[in-house]
């Protein structure tokens, strides 16, 4: 159930009764209750952590303890503006507290004078959004991955989503429909080939590294007065992880200027949007990435589209249990734009191949079974 207020036993634990200006919510997150609270001297978010979600909220809590350390210790760019979201204490130094139905809460920092956009506007955005997540891949260098859990078990392996969606459309699926088929289709059809990270994780080809797991632009602060990125915000899904999928999820947010929550036959992959948002990650991070990296920049577009949508589906067939929405349908529409963008994808596989080596002279030989 989504809250429209956080109750006062938890509000007054973060601030004193006193100090309190006004509460709203804040953003369209899909999965925790997320409210700005504002006070006489500083701004807050102030976050329900969805326990349906996240069954073990310490993990979340722990892994942004050693983020915030990590992160506050890097030395800033004394030509951006660039901001943390970290861990803000309780009052009495507690980093979450629960209410009285057992909840967890958090705090962390407010980004001031900051907006963020569901879809990319313009070239610039798409670039300063490139451009933030190779500003933060860049800023996770000296994390140690050993200090750092899997927030979600099983988070971005798509076996894992596939064997998932195997055992709900046995159990639950009773009716049919042209979307619902569409989608059964494209599962079929597609999910041999998206599993190409995983062989090369598998094989030793790659190996993980810590990702920040949701960098879609929504996730991106930008300032109000330049459009220049300054922040990468919702970090719960930090952790060990695969690059490519990060670099994919950040395509593929920007690139379909239709938007997620568009009519899946106005979706399309923008290759324009596609080779501004590589140069700005390229830019700041494209000494990170060896030629075999980039070469599975496609595979990392083609699997998150994919694991996306096959997620969202799994979740409509579910009843609609993960995705926060007024109605499983909404669900099954976010399930049909993603696999009409896949489809999009994968008939330009050869350009975001080429697009990946923007900027070198050479291109790996690597290949693998897709």
């Amino acid at each position: 159930m989504t809250l429209l207020t956080p109750p006062r036993e938890i509000l007054y634990q973060f601030c004193s009764a006193s100090s309190i200006i006004e509460v709203t919510t804040l953003g369209q997150g899909n999965i925790n209750d997320t409210f700005l609270v504002q006070t006489k001297k500083v701004s807050i978010v102030l976050q329900r952590i969805n326990d349906q979600v996240f069954p073990d909220p310490t993990i979340l809590i722990d892994n942004l303890q050693h983020l915030t350390n990590h992160l506050l210790s890097q030395p800033h760019s004394a030509a951006r503006h660039w901001q943390e979201a970290v861990l803000i204490p309780a009052l009495d130094g507690s980093l979450s507290v629960r209410d009285s139905k057992g909840s967890s809460w958090r705090a962390l920092s407010y980004i001031e004078e900051s907006i963020s956009f569901s879809r990319v506007e313009t070239a610039f955005q798409a670039e300063q959004t490139g451009w933030a997540l190779g500003h933060f891949h860049k800023r996770l260098i000296g994390l140690d991955v050993k200090k750092m859990q899997f927030p979600l078990p099983g988070f971005h392996d798509l076996t894992n989503y596939l064997a998932q969606y195997e055992k709900v459309s046995t159990e639950t699926l009773k009716k049919s429909s042209p979307e619902i088929q569409y989608c059964l289709n494209t599962i079929k059809d597609a999910h041999k080939n998206a599993l190409a990270l995983e062989k090369a994780l598998t094989k030793g080809i790659i190996q993980k590294k810590i990702i920040h797991g949701d960098p879609k632009i929504a996730n991106v602060l930008f300032a109000k007065k330049s459009d220049l990125a300054i922040s990468l915000i919702d970090l719960d899904t930090v952790g060990p992880g695969i690059l490519q999928h990060d670099i994919g999820d950040c395509l593929r947010s920007v690139c379909n200027i239709a938007g997620e929550e568009s009519n899946p036959a106005t979706v399309s992959f923008d290759l324009d949007l596609c080779e501004r948002t590589l140069k700005g990650y390229f830019q700041e991070a494209g000494k990170l990435l060896s030629s075999i990296d980039r070469e599975l920049i496609y595979d990392g577009v083609k699997a998150i589209t994919f694991e996306l949508g096959l997620r969202f589906f799994t979740d409509y067939l579910q009843g609609g249990i993960y995705f926060k929405g007024s109605n499983p349908e909404e669900t099954l529409q976010k399930a049909l734009v993603q696999f009409a963008l896949l489809h999009d994808i994968i008939a330009k596989e050869k350009a975001i191949h080429k697009l990946a080596f923007i900027g070198t002279d050479t291109k790996t030989q690597y290949t693998i079974t897709r």
